[in-house]
This record gives structure tokens, sequence and C-alpha cells, in this order.
């Protein structure tokens, strides 16, 4: 099976998102977690990127980060078999280091950068590793070095900071600190409902910024099938493209689709199109197209070939 295609464009913002394969404490012998810190701000300093928060944990990690250039495939390849290749020298392994492939999901501006950011950081929290007033002492994390007045280049606080209207400075950090005390995000009541919101399909922000966003990535890559049910509206922007072309080129309409017979010829020929030329179910295509049964679409593409 083809692996997923993985959504890049210039500034795009992820939450990436990996776990150590079957080792319970991958980042936390042997220095290794400071070995993977390193790589991350090496990768950082290669591709470009702006690194908003992070957190390394027992056996994963979480990262905000966004790319001025369309290179998250490239940078997240360097950086993971990077650690990998500097794990297996420091702890006499060989092998796979990270179970199976990364996650990464789309984030909007503003407001749903700003509840990864707090998400990110109140991980030990929610993990019970750590109290919220005490996560300046949490080093693996973005959190304690934005506490310097002079973060180092690969961290950028501003965007977020800025989404509370407060400085980029100390100050503005001792002020967000206090908005963290104040996050329902550290409950570990809240634990499942948060990784729902931020560890789960393809986009995070608001339903007319992923819609907008479904329909440019639709035009742009018209060649591409997203591979898994978390794309899968990606996949259907698509379709619809194609459906509304086709319905314009046979003079129709939706008043057309809803009145005139299951089994009209221009839905028939509109349906070859789509399984044709995508990966449309039956499902879908008799449904958008109101013809009935999906077994109907199969039986009457058939008869009309």
């Amino acid at each position: 099976m083809p692996r997923k295609q993985r959504i890049q464009f210039p500034g795009a913002v992820y939450h990436v998102i990996s776990r150590g394969n079957y080792r319970k404490e991958l980042f936390l012998s042997e220095n290794t977690g400071k070995a993977f810190e390193r790589a991350l701000f090496e990768t950082v300093e290669r591709c470009g990127w702006k690194l908003h928060a992070y957190v390394i944990m027992s056996n994963h990690y979480h990262l905000a980060v966004e790319t001025p250039e369309p290179n998250l495939v490239d940078g997240m390849k360097w950086l993971q078999s990077t650690f990998a290749t500097r794990f297996n020298r420091l702890r006499g392994e060989r092998g796979h280091v990270f179970q199976g492939r990364y996650k990464s999901i789309l984030i909007g501006e503003d407001r749903p950068l700003l509840g990864l950011v707090d998400y990110i950081h109140l991980n030990p929290v929610r993990a019970g590793i750590s109290a919220v007033e005490d996560l300046k002492s949490y080093a693996l994390s973005s959190y304690p070095k934005y506490f310097k007045r002079s973060p180092m280049d690969a961290l950028h606080r501003e965007d977020f900071l800025g989404i509370l209207d407060l400085p980029d400075s100390l100050a503005g950090m001792n002020r967000y600190a206090k908005h963290l005390a104040l996050s329902e995000a550290q409950d570990p009541k809240q634990k499942e409902a948060l990784m729902k919101q931020y560890c789960r399909g393809w986009f995070i922000g608001a339903k007319e910024t992923k819609k907008a966003l479904a329909k440019d990535l639709a035009r742009q890559h018209p060649d591409i099938d997203w591979e898994g049910a978390d794309l899968q509206e990606l996949n259907e922007s698509k379709w619809e493209l194609l459906v509304a072309h086709e319905l314009k080129r046979a003079g129709m309409t939706k008043t057309n689709i809803a009145n005139e017979p299951k089994g009209a010829t221009w839905k028939i020929q509109i349906a070859q199109t789509l399984r044709k030329q995508t990966t449309a179910k039956n499902s879908w295509i008799a449904q958008r197209l109101n013809m009935g049964h999906p077994s109907r679409v199969s039986n009457l593409i058939q008869n009309k070939s």
C-alpha cells in the first residue's frame, strides 16, 4: 500500500508527534534526550524552520514547527535518521528507533497555535511528572529556554506571545506562565479530550479555514490520492471540483441532480469519469449524484461500458 502523501507548502505550521519503537524510556537514558534535542536544533538550523514549542517525554516527542520552505519531509528524515544513528551508536544497538511514521498535523493561525503551544508545554504536568509551577525545571522542553533574555535562534516565542498581546520579553514570558497556570490543558482529566483535539485528524483550526485549505490543496495537487481516513475530506474536495467541472460541461445543476432519474445518462457519464480519474467509492458517487444504492452505480457503469 502506498504511503500517505505529506502535505507541504511554504509557511505551513505543524504539530509533529513521534514515538519510540517499544522502548519505554527512549529519551531518558544515557543522555539520549539531550542527544535528540541537539539533533532537533541542528535540523531547525539546516532547514530554516521556526520552532514554536517542543517537549521530549520518556518515549515520544511533540513539536510545533513552522516551515518557511516546503521541506518538512526532508527535515524530518534527517532528524530521525540522524538521531537513530547516534542512538544506536550510543547504546550499541541496531534497528529502528521510532515506531512507524511520525504524525504531522497542520495548524491554523492564532488561537490554534497558542492552544498547541500550551498543550505541548503542559505535557509533563498532565503526565504527572511536574507541577505547573515547576515546569522551568523540565529541561527537555522549549518552556524553560524561553525564560532566557535572548533565547536561541531556533526558538520563536514572539508568535504565541503576540496572540496573547504579550511582549516578546522575559516580562511577557512571566505573564505567559500565569496564563499557563490557569489553562485547563494542564488537567489530567482532560488528557483524552486534548489528545483528540490536538493529535488526530489532519488540521487543527477553524472549519472555514480547513475547508478553504482543502479546496486549495485539491486544486494544487489534482494528481494525488491522499491515503488514510483522516485525509478523506482532501480527496472529497478534489472529487467535488471534478463534479462541478463535469456538471458545467453537461449543462446541469444541483437541481438536476435532485430531480432527474437516478440512472440519467449524464449522471452515469460523470460517475464513469469519477471512477476513472479518482479513488471515489460507489457510496460517495451514489450519494453525491443521487443515484440510489451504491451497487446501482456499479451496475449502471458496467451496462453503459
